[in-house]
């Protein structure tokens, strides 16, 4: 599955990880796989259900 880089960015943003949505905006292509987003996520110490929970949620 693939999304836009800016969707990526947009989560990242909302979640309060500003440097690391700048960091996504310069490394990411467009558009991005979901596992190769992931893999970025996860190089950097974000996991998916971390991100869900930075935005309110519960995994």
């Amino acid at each position: 599955m693939e999304v836009s880089r800016q969707h990526v960015v947009h989560i990242l943003r909302l979640a309060g990880l500003f440097e690391l949505a700048e960091k996504a905006q310069q490394a990411l292509p467009d558009p991005v796989e979901y596992d190769y987003a992931a893999a970025f996520l996860a190089e950097h110490g974000i996991t998916k259900d971390e991100l869900i929970s930075l935005r309110g949620g519960s995994p």
